[in-house]
């Protein structure tokens, strides 16, 4: 059959028709001109007794000269019983996945996706947590794995990190864990990592028995009290655990606290909901000792932005100082700033308080969700009592702890 029937000048002085044509080139190759006035190149072949087409391309995007050699390759892969068009498909793919691999090399290492994943949760997670985060990723994970692509950290790399952190501590492994899997599963998404090698870990770290927060007894608390008294740290340490005692707030709450939060004429506390673990507007009633203190803690930092300023200068305390001087007063087993909270409502329960009241000065989140949809109200008024009762009682503690 002969071949290369063709010529430029003839395919760019055709016209179209009513309905669609063909020019053949011959071996096959024809031009197929469109009523539209399109031109496009086809191949028909035979393979396995069977015929088809291989679509070349338009004209004058594929040249003449271009479609006449795209033919003569595809008639070398039906020699090797392939098909051109499954061979075009595997060359895609293949440039595709070279193309991934070449953004993960260039924007895939663990230092960049690490910056782009703690930007992207920035204003997910209260500052606290967040803050927490940031620090555990930079002090276990960056220095072994920042020069690294992502997928280049397997679990060979990951094991002796994650066993490491046991030595810091039995939940520091398990948060490590967690950050490295979320950090993993965020390049996948964003195509900067294959997988995630984290679940093929599962085991090598088991979290320990969970146990509840102690609740501090009468004694314990007279022993606080007497503590601070002698208490040789900042004067602004000693003030925070008094402040975390009065309101029954987490230590971070207390910590990262904010001047513009606090308004003295209704004597309230109110915390946005970014800054708050459910995510939720967090109005807290000030006592009269409450006021006291802050008004102590006015006297050291009153000109600047937080009640309790870093040492540094930038940003705030943090919550680590509180539990080490709580700590440091050998109160017993447990006994940390996050007591108060089991003990605020030990003791709101015990002396009958409402509960809805007592929940919603722990800001915790109803469970329940079509009684959490009913209970909105902030219930300050009951709670305005119940944190003065809760004060005095703190009072008379502090008075038996100075006699």
């Amino acid at each position: 059959m002969p071949e290369n029937l063709l010529t430029d000048i003839k395919i760019k002085s055709v016209k179209p028709a009513e309905r669609d044509y063909k020019l053949s080139d011959g071996g096959g190759l024809f031009l197929l001109v469109k009523p539209s006035g399109g031109k496009l190149w086809r191949w028909k072949y035979r393979i396995e007794g069977k015929e088809n087409l291989f679509a070349i391309g338009p004209f004058p995007k594929v040249s003449l000269a271009q479609a006449r050699a795209a033919r003569d390759t595809a008639r070398s892969l039906i020699k090797q019983g392939v098909h051109p068009s499954h061979e075009r498909q595997s060359v895609k793919q293949r440039n595709v996945a070279e193309a991934e691999s070449r953004k993960r090399q260039r924007e895939g290492t663990f230092a960049k996706v690490t910056a782009a994943y703690l930007a992207d949760i920035k204003s997910v997670f209260a500052a606290s947590s967040y803050r927490t985060k940031e620090s555990r990723i930079k002090k276990y994970l960056a220095p072994k794995l920042d020069g690294l692509c992502m997928d280049e950290i397997g679990p060979n790399l990951i094991r002796p990190i994650l066993e490491a952190c046991k030595a810091h501590g039995a939940w520091a492994g398990i948060h490590v864990k967690g950050d490295l899997s979320a950090l993993f599963e965020f390049a996948v998404v964003r195509g900067l990592a294959e997988s995630n090698p984290i679940p093929g870990l599962r085991g090598l770290l088991r979290a320990p028995v969970s146990q509840s927060k102690a609740v501090m007894t009468r004694e314990q608390i007279q022993a606080f009290y007497h503590k601070l008294q002698g208490y040789r740290g900042y004067p602004e340490t000693s003030l925070c655990l008094k402040l975390i005692a009065l309101t029954a707030c987490r230590p971070g709450e207390a910590a990262d606290a904010e001047w513009a939060e606090f308004d003295f004429v209704d004597n309230l506390w109110r915390r946005p909901a970014e800054k708050m673990k459910a995510r939720r507007d967090h109005v807290c009633p000030l006592s009269d000792s409450a006021v006291e203190v802050l008004l102590q803690i006015k006297q050291i930092s009153g000109a600047g932005r937080y009640l309790f300023p870093h040492r540094s200068g930038k940003g705030f305390t943090t919550p680590n100082r509180l539990t080490y001087a709580m700590r440091d007063m050998n109160l017993g087993h447990g006994a940390t700033p996050h007591c108060w909270r089991t003990t605020f409502s030990t003791w709101a329960n015990e002396n009958d308080y409402r509960p809805d009241a007592i929940e919603r000065q722990l800001a915790h989140v109803e469970s329940n969700k079509v009684r959490a949809t009913y209970n909105k109200a902030l219930l300050l008024a009951d709670r305005k009592l119940l944190m003065q009762a809760w004060a005095d009682n703190l009072r008379a503690l502090e008075h038996m702890a100075q006699s």
